[in-house]
């Protein structure tokens, strides 16, 4: 896949940390798209724009990255594969499904690892006991076990346009798009088009 979007104008519409994860790949109903992640250095920019992880925390993985690269290639990777992992969970989880045992295996020694360096802060917060690579994956880990343990599936919707994931927390639940500026948008006019072409002699 080539990078031909940059991740300063990605737009972050999944409501929360593991479905923006998820969302790096610009379209999924397309068979050619584009990857928003092409490096780990992408991985820490995205992180960067969420917010998720500390200036500080961000500047200790890029001075590890650039001293352990083909560490921080492997790390990366793994990020990619637990992203298209989160990917089938979650559309299980909107179809009504259970996930596919071989998936959901693999979530668990995802899980395994992640927790196995998780601890309780004096203020009452859970954070990752080492500045470690792997933290961009754990922290996308614990994000979904938290939506996935949450009991509410229904919230979990796919955007019919482009394949984006997000929560819709709408009062009524009625949320269909990931953006009504942009897939919500392209479909109004879609419809219109079509719409004005059958009325046309």
């Amino acid at each position: 896949m080539s990078v031909s979007k940059s991740i300063s104008t990605l737009r972050f519409d999944g409501g929360i940390l593991c479905l923006d994860f998820v969302n790096t790949i610009d379209n999924r109903k397309k068979v050619s798209t584009s990857d928003y992640l092409a490096t780990f250095k992408d991985l820490l920019l995205w992180y960067s724009r969420t917010g998720a992880l500390s200036p500080k925390i961000i500047h200790t993985l890029e001075r590890l990255a650039k001293d352990y690269p083909q560490k921080a290639a492997i790390v990366f990777e793994k990020s990619l594969t637990l992203r298209e992992l989160l990917h089938r969970l979650f559309v299980a989880v909107i179809a009504g499904k259970s996930p596919a045992p071989a998936d959901l295996m693999q979530f668990n020694s995802y899980i395994g690892e992640a927790y196995a360096n998780i601890e309780l802060t004096a203020a009452g917060k859970l954070q990752f006991n080492a500045p470690v690579l792997e933290q961009v994956y754990w922290w996308l880990v614990k994000s979904a076990v938290e939506l996935y343990t949450a009991g509410k599936p229904a919230q979990i919707k796919e955007c019919p346009a482009c394949g984006w994931l997000f929560l819709d927390k709408s009062r009524n639940g009625s949320r269909k798009w990931c953006s009504m500026s942009t897939c919500g948008d392209v479909d109004k006019v879609t419809r219109n088009y079509q719409r004005t072409k059958r009325k046309k002699p």
